[in-house]
C-alpha cells in the first residue's frame, strides 16, 4: 500500500507563508483532507486548510511549537460527520529533516484524539515544511504506528514533488531525454501514472510519445473499436485491425508492449460514463490527458480532476470544411487546468445547453433525436475532417506543455499558458492565462471519494 499527499499551488503558497513569518520560530497549520482509497494507495487531498494563529501557541521557537487545538475542534467535527481525514503540518525552521522526538509525542497524543473522533480508522497523516518549501511526512494508522508518506505533490502551474525512492539508474533509452531535462525530471516521469481517455486522432500519437519519454504507467480509456475510417490518424494500427474489429485500447497496449521500455498499461475498452471503476482508476492517475470530442465526457474528466487533485490537459481540433472540397478553418487547443482554477464551462468551452444535450444524446438517442428535429436542443453529432500532421501536431504541444509544468523550461511563467491555440489556416499561437475559478467546483476541491460519486446523481 502506498499513502500520497496531495496539495494545490495556491493552498501550498498560503502554508508556507503561514508556517515561515520571518521570526525563525516554528508554526503550526490543519488540513482537511478527501481520500482515494484503492487496493494498492490511499492518496490524501487538502480539501481546507487550517491556519492556526501565531497568538494560539503557548510556545513558539525555533525547535518547538505547542498550541492549543480549541481553535481546531469545529474542524475535526466536520472532518469526522464528512469521513476526512485530519493532516497536521509544521515547519523546520532550522531544516531539520526528521520528525523529532518532540514532534512524536505531540503527534502521538494529537491523532490519538483525532482517532477518536472519528468512526473509522482511516488513515491521517502529519507532515513538516523545510526553509526551502520541501514538505516530507507520515501517516498515522488507528495503532499509531507510522508509515513514511511515498510521495507529495504540489499540483500547480509547475508540478512539484518528492518521493520515498530508490536510486535506480535511467535505463540507456532515456539518457538524451535525460540530456534535454535533467536526470531528476526523467525519473519522475518514470513514477507518474497518465489517464489518457481517448485513444484515436490525438491520443494514439500522444500515447506514443509518453511512452518513448518513459512514463511508468498509462491507464487508457476508450470503448471504441478500430474502423477503416481510422486508420489514416490512428498510430500503431493497421488495416488487419479494422477487418478483425480490435479495440483501440486493446492495439495500442499491444503496441506498447512490443516497443519494451517497460511501461506498464491498463487498458479499459468503456466509456467513463458507465463504469465507476474507470472512474477510479482515472482518481487515482497522477496526470490526465483528455482526448475527446464529446462535451460530456470533457466535462466529467474536468469533475475528477478537480475532487481527485490532477492536473488535466484537454486537447481539442477542429477542420472546417467550406462543402466544396476545401476547408474554412484548422486549429487546436490544449486546456491546462489546474484544480480550483477555472474550467472548462467557465473558459466558454460548452455551454450548459451543449451539456444537456450532449447528455441527452449519451442517455436517450431516440428522444434527443426527437428534440433535434424541433428545434429544441443543439446538433453533437457532427463529424469533423481529420487530418494525422494536425492531430499529432496538437498531441505534441500537449506533451511538451506537460513536461513545462513538470520541468519549467520557458523563459515565461507556465501562469501564463492555462491556454495555448493555434490556427494553421490563419497562420497564428496564441496563449492566455488562467481566468476565474469555477464557484461550483471551487467548493469540491480536494474533495475526493464522496458518495455519491463526484456529486453526480447518476452515479448514485
Amino acid at each position: 500500500m502506498k499513502y500520497t499527499l496531495t496539495i494545490t499551488e495556491s493552498d501550498y503558497t498560503t502554508l508556507r507563508q503561514h508556517l515561515f513569518p520571518g521570526d525563525g520560530n516554528e508554526a503550526v497549520a490543519m488540513a482537511i483532507c478527501g481520500r482515494q482509497a484503492s487496493d494498492e494507495q490511499t492518496r490524501l487531498l487538502v480539501h481546507e486548510i487550517i491556519l492556526i494563529p501565531y497568538e494560539d501557541c503557548q510556545i513558539r521557537e525555533p525547535h518547538l511549537v505547542k498550541w492549543s487545538t480549541k481553535s481546531f475542534i469545529p474542524s475535526l467535527e466536520k472532518a469526522a460527520r464528512k469521513d476526512l481525514a485530519i493532516l497536521k503540518i509544521h515547519s523546520h525552521p532550522t531544516g531539520f529533516r526528521q520528525f523529532s522526538e518532540v514532534d512524536d509525542i505531540s503527534d502521538a497524543e494529537l491523532f490519538e484524539s483525532v482517532f477518536g473522533w472519528m468512526d473509522n480508522d482511516n488513515v491521517h497523516a502529519s507532515a513538516v515544511m523545510l526553509p526551502d518549501g520541501e514538505i516530507f511526512g507520515r501517516i498515522f494508522l488507528e495503532s499509531l504506528n507510522t508509515k513514511p508518506l511515498d510521495r507529495i505533490t504540489i499540483v500547480g502551474h509547475n508540478i512539484i514533488s518528492w518521493a520515498n525512492t530508490n536510486n535506480e539508474e535511467i535505463p540507456e533509452y532515456a539518457l538524451r531525454t535525460a540530456q534535454a531535462f535533467g536526470e531528476g525530471t526523467t525519473k519522475k516521469l518514470g513514477q507518474l501514472r497518465i489517464g489518457v481517455v481517448g485513444c484515436s486522432g490525438t491520443g494514439s500519437p500522444l500515447i506514443e510519445q509518453l511512452v518513448r519519454l518513459g512514463v511508468g504507467e498509462l491507464i487508457l480509456v476508450d470503448p471504441d473499436k478500430v474502423e477503416n475510417k481510422n486508420l489514416n490518424r490512428i498510430v500503431n494500427t493497421k488495416a488487419s485491425d479494422a477487418e478483425k474489429e480490435l479495440y483501440k485500447v486493446d492495439v495500442l497496449h499491444n503496441a506498447i508492449n512490443s516497443i519494451g521500455l517497460g511501461t506498464q498499461v491498463q487498458a479499459y475498452r468503456e466509456n467513463i460514463y458507465e463504469s465507476i471503476d474507470v472512474i477510479n482508476k482515472l482518481a487515482g492517475c497522477d496526470i490526465l490527458f483528455g482526448c475527446v470530442d464529446s462535451v460530456d465526457g470533457r466535462h466529467l474528466l474536468n469533475q475528477i480532476a478537480t475532487f481527485y487533485l490532477v492536473p488535466y490537459f484537454d486537447l481539442g481540433v477542429k477542420l472546417t470544411s467550406d462543402g466544396k472540397g476545401g476547408i474554412d478553418q484548422i486549429m487546436g487547443t490544449i486546456h491546462y487546468l489546474l484544480p480550483g482554477g477555472s474550467s472548462l464551462r467557465t473558459r466558454g468551452v460548452y455551454t450548459d445547453e451543449d451539456l444537456r444535450a450532449a447528455a441527452m444524446y449519451r442517455t436517450d438517442k431516440e428522444y434527443y433525436e426527437e428534440q433535434k428535429k424541433s428545434g429544441y436542443i443543439v446538433d453533437v453529432t457532427v463529424d469533423s475532417p481529420a487530418v494525422i500532421s494536425i492531430n499529432m501536431q496538437i498531441a505534441s504541444m500537449a506533451v511538451n506543455e506537460f513536461l513545462a509544468r513538470l520541468h519549467p523550461y520557458r523563459y515565461e511563467s507556465n501562469s501564463e499558458f492555462a491556454i495555448y491555440r493555434i490556427s494553421f489556416s490563419d497562420a497564428y499561437i496564441q496563449y492566455e492565462s488562467d481566468g476565474d475559478p469555477d464557484p461550483y467546483l471551487m467548493k469540491f476541491k480536494g474533495r475526493g471519494d464522496l458518495l455519491p460519486l463526484l456529486n453526480m446523481p447518476e452515479f448514485n
